[in-house]
């Protein structure tokens, strides 16, 4: 009887955790975009179906976020190097939905005058209600608990022409084909980050077809660090501080963008 009591418990424990992570997981349905709440902006702009964060330590890479970041620390206490991508489907509305929230919320919306509520309506309306029937596009940023490799990841990615993106910078479907982006932007100058812009069609076929159920982001991460440089800690690994290139891949799972029955991405 004690086993048979311990089962079911094990099982409404399990029951209670699901109900409870699918509240929380959906409060983009529950809940009009006007009433996010910070944490739930940040949750959509950075960890949810419209958004994927890739990070590598020396401990190793994964898609997953929180598995390695700035604070992650070594046997000896010191900091482990760290990179990351942040990608955001921005031609999702969910995305530019928590963007504009986010902005309310650190502009003091409801503080403001009536003239500027006017004009910032007049501004989120238009990002809002902008056009991405024909393309699905992707805002990344990238970044480094390290302010050295942080700078040669904004030196390689700045670097690059606007007419001329990276050749393995794909977006890869559920077949595997590689459909290449019609638009690459990375400024020179301002944040650590690049737009990247996909067609929706390729060959007057639907690059995401019905019944898809996934679709990637690839790029190739840089070469970064001193590889000169020598490890006090372990003389005998100098090259203990560099990343090499390596292939980010970033998957999406379209049966989780479903908003009031339709996919948003």
């Amino acid at each position: 009887m004690k086993i048979r009591h311990n089962f079911f418990a094990v099982v409404l424990a399990l029951l209670l955790l699901s109900a409870l992570t699918a509240g929380a997981e959906d409060f983009w349905i529950k809940k009009e975009w006007k009433q996010w709440s910070k944490d739930e902006c940040t949750k959509i702009l950075q960890d949810s179906p419209w958004s994927r964060k890739w990070a590598k330590s020396q401990m190793g890479s994964s898609q997953m976020p929180g598995v390695s970041g700035a604070n992650a620390e070594g046997a000896a206490g010191e900091k482990t190097p760290e990179m990351h991508y942040s990608v955001e489907l921005q031609s999702s509305l969910p995305v530019r939905e928590a963007t504009v929230r986010m902005a309310q919320i650190n502009n003091k919306y409801d503080k403001m005058t009536e003239a500027q509520k006017k004009d910032f309506d007049a501004k989120a309306e238009s990002f809002l209600n902008r056009n991405f029937d024909e393309v699905i596009s992707f805002h990344v940023t990238y970044g480094s608990n390290l302010q050295s490799f942080e700078r040669d990841m904004a030196t390689y990615w700045k670097s690059i022409p606007q007419d001329a993106p990276p050749i393995d910078l794909y977006l890869i479907t559920e077949r595997g084909d590689r459909v290449l982006p019609a638009k690459f932007s990375s400024p020179p100058t301002g944040s650590y980050s690049f737009d990247v812009i996909f067609p929706r069609m390729k060959n007057n076929e639907p690059v995401v077809r019905n019944g898809d159920k996934e679709f990637s982001l690839q790029f190739t991460h840089p070469a970064i660090g001193n590889q000169t440089q020598i490890n006090t800690t372990n003389p005998s690994n100098p090259s203990i501080d560099v990343f090499g290139e390596e292939r980010v891949l970033i998957q999406f799972k379209l049966d989780k963008m479903m908003i009031n029955g339709k996919l948003s991405y």
